[in-house]
């Protein structure tokens, strides 16, 4: 975490940083306090959020997503910029998406990376994307299963079914390989 947050202290493009913590217990939130202390991080809100660990990492990913997404929409934001915890990313990122969605005229821009299980696959998760305000004014992070034949049946593929619903309602967005690089997990050598 401490990695993550001092490459957050250091992007040049300025934004504000919302963060939701869903491990067990306020422990976790304390020491990212004291880190967005050491690094100079001062506009920020994180909140916690209690679930079982036993509901899959899919599930509270798109909790946390869906609190993010509330949090978004209170406030007067163009864009969400994703950007999961365990990824190093160019101090330039944000930028280079936000001059890419506005060229494009996109409503997501996902610069996708090299799945970390897999090195030769690519990873289209939202791990690190820019999406529009039209995108999440429509469509939330919580699956609501049985509602639509084409809503799938777990967690996993929620981001999938999030751009699907976005084409489907007329949107567009892109997934770009290589104008972010390098992306480093932090599970990884870097």
């Amino acid at each position: 975490m401490e990695r993550w947050l001092q490459n957050v202290s250091k992007l040049e493009y300025p934004a504000d940083f919302f963060m939701v913590d869903n491990s067990p217990g306020l422990n976790y939130v304390e020491k990212v306090k004291w880190y967005c202390a050491k690094y100079g991080i001062t506009n920020y809100k994180i909140e916690h959020l209690e679930l079982s660990q036993e509901q899959g990492k899919f599930e509270r990913v798109a909790r946390s997503r869906e609190i993010i997404r509330r949090e978004f929409l209170s406030k007067d934001y163009d864009a969400w910029f994703a950007w999961d915890c365990d990824q190093i990313i160019p101090l330039d990122a944000l930028g280079k998406l936000v001059q890419l969605m506005e060229e494009g005229n996109y409503m997501m821009v996902n610069p996708n990376k090299w799945n970390r299980e897999v090195p030769d696959d690519p990873n289209i998760d939202f791990g690190c994307a820019l999406i529009k305000r039209e995108c999440l004014e429509k469509y939330g992070f919580i699956l609501e299963f049985g509602t639509d034949p084409d809503m799938p049946n777990s967690w996993e593929p929620g981001e999938a079914w999030f751009r699907k619903r976005v084409l489907r309602g007329g949107g567009n967005y892109i997934n770009v390989y290589g104008i972010i690089n390098p992306i480093y997990h932090l599970d990884n050598k870097i």
